[in-house]
């Protein structure tokens, strides 16, 4: 997660917006996460965030990838 930071903050992109995500749902319409997409010269990374801590980044819209990889309970998925 901190080499990803770096790389953001080296190419200036704290403050783009994350364009993309889903909602985590399981087959009991419990709501576990969203799963946020941010694209870096041409790479995906993924980005969890589980519930009740992704309601709070939803509601900032549009949300700069700053406050996504500044939440703590952010995880960076391999």
């Amino acid at each position: 997660m901190l080499n990803l930071l770096k790389k953001i903050t080296d190419l200036k992109l704290l403050d783009q917006p994350v364009a993309k995500h889903t909602l985590l749902i399981d087959e009991k319409m419990k709501t576990h996460g969203a799963l946020f997409f941010v694209e870096i010269q041409g790479r995906t990374y993924k980005i969890m965030v589980p519930a009740p801590a992704h309601e709070q980044l939803l509601a900032q819209q549009p949300l700069p990838v700053k406050k996504l990889l500044d939440c703590k309970d952010a995880m960076l998925l391999q």
